[in-house]
């Protein structure tokens, strides 16, 4: 993977972390902005804290929605120009898929990470006839995986041989229910 660069972010100090240390083992070149040419970004998305669904303020409700997906939104606008000139680009998304829905208390976790799951979807689908492979790594923040499992996860995802694999989520952790 010599020559490639790779784009980082998210809120995760750990998980940034184990992210960038796998993807410089691995050979990339870490960027702090999309340049003229990216290979690769990696965004995790957070998980909002839980909060009671019934008497929540709609514009805090909204706010905790945004304040999680606009970051994802603006990484993937701000990086496609340059993601669409690589001849083999990721984006790999970093959430946590469905789980959020089986817990008390996370309306807000589930709206950001169901969105998640459909801009993952249908990035793939836009990005894709341009080159740009999108897939999302998934963590149960319930069980969660070490962040050196969600960055081999990650890894193998943005390697070559993975390239006809997109849309997906790819799940990592210690097992429990699993959903399309």
């Amino acid at each position: 993977m010599a020559d490639r660069s790779a784009l980082v972010s998210g809120a995760n100090p750990s998980l940034l972390r184990a992210l960038t240390e796998r993807l410089t083992s691995d050979g990339f070149a870490l960027a702090t902005e999309p340049g003229e040419r990216l290979d690769v970004l990696v965004h995790a998305v957070g998980v909002p804290a839980p909060a009671p669904f019934v008497g929540a303020d709609p514009a805090r409700w909204y706010a905790g929605v945004m304040a999680e997906l606009t970051p994802a939104f603006r990484a993937v606008r701000d990086a496609a120009p340059a993601l669409r000139r690589s001849p083999s680009a990721r984006v790999v998304l970093v959430g946590a898929g469905w789980f959020p829905a089986d817990r008390p208390g996370s309306t807000v976790a589930a709206a950001v990470h169901g969105a998640l799951v459909a801009l993952t979807k249908t990035l793939a689908r836009d990005l894709g006839p341009d080159g740009v492979t999108v897939n999302q790594v998934v963590v149960d923040p319930g069980n969660p995986a070490d962040p050196s499992t969600v960055a081999a996860a990650v890894s193998y995802l943005c390697r070559p041989e993975a390239g006809a694999m997109a849309g997906q989520l790819l799940t990592v952790g210690r097992g429990g229910p699993l959903r399309p």
